[in-house]
């Protein structure tokens, strides 16, 4: 997938771990397919992106699967997988969630954790993430 006209994080180049991110998701999408892919959850490392290439039926399942759940994001997957501008939005999304002190993952809860920002339109997701900076979130 190309970079889309509007974003913001191509000027400044794509980094490995959101191109990675994209990748998987790509990959999982042509593996698996609608029924197998769509509606899954992924866990992906905020440090590189790396995945252990597993689709949990909820994100609870994904949380209790990693050591940290501070130092993931999880993703619900959606048709054709996922290009590199959105992968960098929500890789930053997710490390200044957390740097801000937001808890996104609990394994202790049924939905397994809050989700600020759904996957939707790139100018939304900006919009996030500067109130996030100003703390207004």
């Amino acid at each position: 997938m190309t970079c889309i006209v509007s974003c913001r994080m191509g000027a400044f180049g794509h980094t490995d771990a959101a191109r990675r991110v994209s990748d998987t998701t790509i990959q999982q999408w042509t593996d698996h397919g609608w029924d197998g892919y769509v509606g899954w959850w992924m866990s992906f490392t905020l440090t590189d992106g790396r995945s252990d290439g597993i689709l949990y039926p909820t994100k609870r399942a994904a949380v209790i699967h990693v050591p940290d759940e501070f130092r993931f994001m999880f993703l619900k997957m959606h048709p054709m997988g996922m290009n590199p501008c959105e992968a960098e939005i929500m890789l930053r999304m997710y490390r200044n969630a957390y740097d801000a002190g937001f808890r996104l993952s609990d394994p202790d809860k049924k939905s397994g954790g809050a989700d600020i920002i759904p996957r939707i339109g790139t100018a939304e997701v900006h919009t996030q993430i500067n109130a996030l900076r100003r703390g207004k979130l």
